[in-house]
């Protein structure tokens, strides 16, 4: 069994570092891998990607290199990660590839996205609006170096999701009743909008967990997180995992 973890907007690191690690030490059967975008992290010498479809797609084709065709596959998206992890998920379904779990997290269903079909018109007008609804840490971009070496992959991923729909037309594609989904919200956060509307995605009941901050509460209440995702991820599986329904 795997778990794939997918990152939000402009992230150079593995953002998702201490749940891989608390994984791996509870759960060594289960299988964790952290996933990077062109222009991002350690493969920052590439061109980042402006569309969520070339992005999925060069995703998928690195994951068929190493994947079990046979290999029972979970996803886990964070903000704009979650929009690629739709996507993947379905690609990988449609290639055959068995997916079970589907964690979203800080994001828009990816039907009720806005179209948006243009750029702010300065690096100061895509911050502010970066500030105004979390999508930033304070003082991330405060330096100039900082800004010339990651502001680029930034934009790219933001235009990426701003456009998405101009070429999905606001289509919902549901998944079948094996595969579970979970979503994860930040009661304060104003970057997302339509949150029951994650249920249209399944015949079945969606998971909804919230906390009591913004965009980013996976930081804020980090260890809460963990138990949820930790909990879903085993829910039914105690037979595999040591562990069990996170203990």
């Amino acid at each position: 069994m795997k778990l794939i973890l997918l990152p939000y907007a402009g992230a150079h690191v593995n953002v998702f570092a201490g749940l891989q690690k608390q994984l791996q030490a509870g759960y060594p059967e289960l299988t964790v891998l952290s996933l990077e975008y062109p222009g991002h992290g350690r493969r920052f010498s590439g061109r980042p990607l402006s569309s969520i479809r070339e992005i999925t797609a060069d995703l998928l084709s690195t994951l068929r290199q190493s994947l079990d065709p046979g290999e029972e596959l979970m996803l886990l998206g964070y903000s704009m990660g979650s929009l690629i992890a739709y996507e993947l998920a379905h690609a990988l379904l449609d290639s055959g590839y068995p997916v079970s779990r589907l964690l979203f997290m800080a994001a828009t269903p990816p039907h009720r996205i806005e179209a948006v079909d243009e750029e702010e018109p300065d690096d100061d007008a895509l911050l502010e609006r970066c500030r105004i609804y979390g999508l930033i840490k304070e003082g991330q971009f405060d330096s100039r170096q900082m800004r010339e070496l990651f502001l680029p992959a930034l934009r790219s991923d933001i235009t990426a999701v701003n456009r998405y729909n101009l070429d999905n037309q606001y289509r919902c594609r549901r998944f079948g009743a094996d595969v579970r989904i979970a979503v994860f919200q930040g009661l304060e956060d104003r970057s997302v909008t339509a949150v029951q509307n994650w249920g249209d995605l399944s015949g079945q009941e969606v998971s909804l967990h919230t906390y009591p901050g913004g965009h980013f509460f996976y930081y804020e209440f980090e260890q809460q997180v963990y138990s949820h995702i930790i909990s879903f991820i085993t829910a039914g599986q105690t037979s595999r995992f040591k562990g069990g329904n996170g203990q």
